[in-house]
């Protein structure tokens, strides 16, 4: 458990730039990486946040205000650090990089409050919560974090 003290593993939410999603908006819009910004004790994150981050675009997607979507494709990102407890519920969120347009802002801090609760954490990770930070890019691509 000491050498994955500190490790920081990195998730993704698909391959290259395609954004997840059809249609319009799921051309222009996309969750970037998102990290573990806690100690993750060696327990692999990988299934369970695979199923976080689907929840969180599935319900984000949905919530893209007009700006975000043609013909006006604002562009913008939002930066959100949340903690996530051993039975699945989001105990905090914080947006740690507005878009700088609250409808932005407000949709992607949705996509989170929507899919809470989440899967309770692997039995395996005793500490009280898991603490995420995730990008919503609007109009933006993926290596422009």
């Amino acid at each position: 458990a000491e050498a994955t003290r500190g490790t920081r593993p990195r998730f993704s939410s698909g391959g290259g730039s395609t954004a997840y999603g059809m249609g319009e908006v799921g051309r222009n819009v996309s969750v970037g990486p998102f990290d573990i910004l806690n100690d993750n004790q060696g327990v692999d994150f990988g299934p369970h946040l695979s199923r976080v981050l689907e929840s969180i675009k599935s319900h984000w997607y949905n919530l893209v205000p007009d700006e975000g979507r043609p013909p006006l494709m604002k562009h913008g990102k939002v930066q959100i650090r949340f903690l996530i407890t051993p039975s699945g519920k989001v105990a905090g969120m914080f947006i740690d990089r507005p878009s700088g347009d609250p409808p932005l802002d407000r949709a992607a801090y949705g996509g989170i409050t929507a899919s809470n609760p989440f899967d309770p954490l692997p039995p395996a990770y005793t500490r009280p919560y898991i603490e995420l930070r995730i990008m919503f890019l609007y109009n933006l691509p993926l290596n422009s974090q």
